[in-house]
């Protein structure tokens, strides 16, 4: 292995990770409910061994014979452990299959480690208030990805990093598997800020004839996708498409 591979697999493992951690509230409340319904099924239980063996303490145990054993009672602190334990592992197995198995975009350096290309920018997760939403906060400190930057300033990075890297592009087009009117917003927002480059969008390559004829015109291309939303599959049409042109790509923009 490599330290490219090393790299890429230390970053995956890093993104399951947190892919598990920012689902705190459902694996908590999972395991909750299971840690409920073992207290409660050890009490019912207990409930009902001791309705069975009053009968047989009432009746007079005859001579020479053992008294019954009493029954063991079932412990339901020990079974409130076990199932709020239980649920945990599940809800985190079934999250970490559901990373494996699933072939959408995750980290912000994903596109940069696996192609090279350079991150232009990238907006934070949405500012939805939520309960106990300190802890939401402390989870993407702790991953180092972009946070507490507002839209506006994320526009402005963006655009002055398409001046800077430019170089003597003067027709970038602006692409993506993103939705078409997101992709027009990004686009139109950006133009205004980006004067000696011109910025033509074009909607997922994969699919718009228009967007490959756009792609041969062009100078250089700029890739808008979306984290946790975007295919693998679908990037890695583009991007043969892109090289098979071999058409310089200025960077990529995740929202």
């Amino acid at each position: 292995m490599n330290y490219r591979d090393e790299y890429e697999q230390v970053v995956d493992l890093k993104d399951l990770l947190f892919h598990i951690l920012y689902r705190w509230r459902s694996v908590l409340v999972v395991a909750i409910l299971v840690c409920a319904l073992m207290a409660g099924y050890a009490v019912l239980s207990n409930d009902r061994n001791s309705a069975e063996r009053i009968p047989t303490v009432q009746t007079e145990v005859a001579e020479g014979e053992e008294p019954p054993e009493e029954p063991k009672t079932m412990s339901p602190v020990k079974y409130a452990v076990i199932g709020f334990v239980a649920g945990i592992f599940v809800m985190v197995f079934l999250y970490g299959m559901a990373y494996v198995l699933s072939d959408r975009l995750r980290g912000e350096r994903e596109l940069g480690e696996r192609y090279g290309y350079l991150l232009l920018g990238a907006f934070p997760r949405s500012g939805k208030r939520r309960l106990l939403g300190v802890i939401d906060r402390m989870l993407v400190r702790a991953e180092g990805v972009s946070e507490g930057i507002e839209a506006d300033e994320v526009y402005r990075i963006v655009a002055t990093n398409i001046v800077n890297l430019a170089g003597d592009c003067r027709n970038v087009l602006v692409t993506g598997t993103v939705d078409a009117d997101r992709l027009e917003e990004f686009t139109e927002v950006v133009a205004s800020q980006v004067e000696s480059v011109e910025l033509v969008m074009g909607t997922n390559m994969n699919m718009t004839a228009s967007t490959l004829e756009a792609l041969a015109a062009c100078d250089a291309v700029i890739l808008v996708e979306e984290k946790n939303r975007s295919l693998r599959a679908k990037i890695q049409k583009e991007q043969e498409s892109i090289a098979a042109l071999n058409k310089p790509v200025v960077g990529y923009v995740l929202l």
